[in-house]
C-alpha cells in the first residue's frame, strides 16, 4: 500500500530518482537556474531546499563539530565539487527565512507539448 507516499516518483526506480535529483540539483547550484519539466521542478524543489537549509545552518554556526555534521549530511546527497558553490549561495540566503527557490512556468516543449518550467535559486 502507498500510505503516506505522496511524492511523485516520475515513473522511475528509486536509484534513478536519486540520480536524477542529484544531477538536477548540481546543475541548479552551478547555474543558479535551470529549465526542466514542471513535474521534475516540483519534485526538485523540496530536495534542494532541504540541502540549502543545511548549508545555511553550516554557514551560520560557529562550532566546528556542527559545521562538519552539516557538511557530511550535504555530502551524503551531493558530490564534493558542488560544495563550494553551494556554500557561496548559502551565504547570500542567510537572511531569508525560507523559500529559497522559485518555479516559473515556461512555454510548452515543442516536440511533445510538455509543460516546461524554470527553477531558480533566489538571492542571485
Amino acid at each position: 500500500m502507498r500510505h503516506l507516499r505522496k511524492r511523485n516518483n516520475l515513473n522511475r526506480a528509486a536509484d534513478q530518482q536519486r540520480a536524477l535529483m542529484r544531477s538536477l540539483a548540481r546543475e541548479l547550484i552551478f547555474h543558479g537556474q535551470i529549465k526542466t519539466t514542471l513535474s521534475k521542478a516540483k519534485v526538485l524543489r523540496p530536495f534542494i531546499e532541504k540541502i540549502l537549509t543545511k548549508a545555511i545552518k553550516a554557514v551560520k554556526t560557529a562550532e566546528a563539530v556542527q559545521k562538519l555534521h552539516y557538511l557530511r549530511l550535504i555530502r551524503r546527497e551531493l558530490a564534493a565539487d558542488v560544495l563550494e558553490p553551494l556554500f557561496e549561495k548559502a551565504k547570500l540566503l542567510i537572511q531569508r527565512p525560507g523559500g529559497y527557490t522559485r518555479i516559473l512556468k515556461a512555454e510548452d516543449r515543442r516536440g511533445d507539448n510538455t509543460q516546461m518550467a524554470l527553477i531558480q535559486i533566489l538571492g542571485d
